[in-house]
């Protein structure tokens, strides 16, 4: 299911959020430093999530696509031709790659050319895996070559290619890992310390000095996150 809202309304929700939580946190608590993070919370939050659900959408459709461009080719070796072996794809497959190509049928029917409408596709899934696809079907309708074996034949690559990237993401999962646990057991100490010691860590919070140190921490927190996932990040 597509949801289609305007960027203005999501923007004037996120800025009234940027008012509401802030004020809120500083009635309940009375500290503005807690009240300066949850808008600092607030106004990352939601990008991150937003980021995290369209990489989410964009993996499943990566993961579906070999099955799909298989099950075009044994459509169309058949006998039905790329429009009819979609909308087969469409409507048996399960979402999020039915939903894609539902609408690249949909835009087709509404006057659309395919190529287009394909190119529109590979703007909304911007990623190799679909953008291969997009230019076998647009060089095979240019010089008339056998479309199914093209698909089928990249569908054992992106295959391949997707077997290669498990395996790569299980040999750095333990690196990943770990540079979690190290990004939260410096705020799981905190936490700790200021629910044990609160008179100590009074000054932490309450303090020039505390809030410089709080700042210092939270960069080097962040860059060393940061650092550890790109270390274990390896494009194939």
């Amino acid at each position: 299911m597509f949801l289609f809202v305007d960027a203005t309304v999501l923007w004037q929700v996120n800025a009234v959020l940027l008012v509401v939580v802030p004020s809120a946190v500083w009635l309940v608590f009375g500290n503005w430093v807690v009240a300066v993070a949850s808008a600092l919370a607030v106004a990352i939050l939601p990008r991150q999530l937003y980021a995290w659900l369209k990489d989410r959408r964009i993996d499943r459709i990566v993961a579906q696509l070999p099955d799909g461009l298989l099950m075009a080719a044994g459509s169309m070796r058949a006998g039905l031709g790329f429009g009819q072996a979609l909308e087969a794809l469409a409507r048996d497959m399960s979402p999020p790659l039915a939903q894609e190509f539902a609408l690249v049928l949909r835009e087709q029917r509404m006057g659309v050319k395919l190529d287009d409408a394909l190119g529109r596709f590979n703007e909304r899934v911007p990623v190799q895996d679909v953008t291969l696809f997009v230019s076998a079907v647009g060089i095979s309708r240019e010089i008339g070559s056998n479309l199914a074996e093209s698909l089928a034949l990249l569908a054992d690559t992106l295959r391949r290619r997707l077997l290669m990237e498990g395996k790569v993401k299980s040999l750095t999962a333990q690196g990943r890992l770990q540079g979690i646990v190290m990004a939260l057991m410096p705020v799981g100490l905190v936490g700790f310390l200021t629910a044990a010691y609160p008179d100590t860590m009074h000054d932490m919070y309450h303090t020039a000095m505390g809030w410089v140190v709080m700042a210092v921490a939270a960069v080097m927190e962040y860059l060393g996150y940061r650092m550890a996932r790109k270390i274990t990040s390896i494009d194939i």
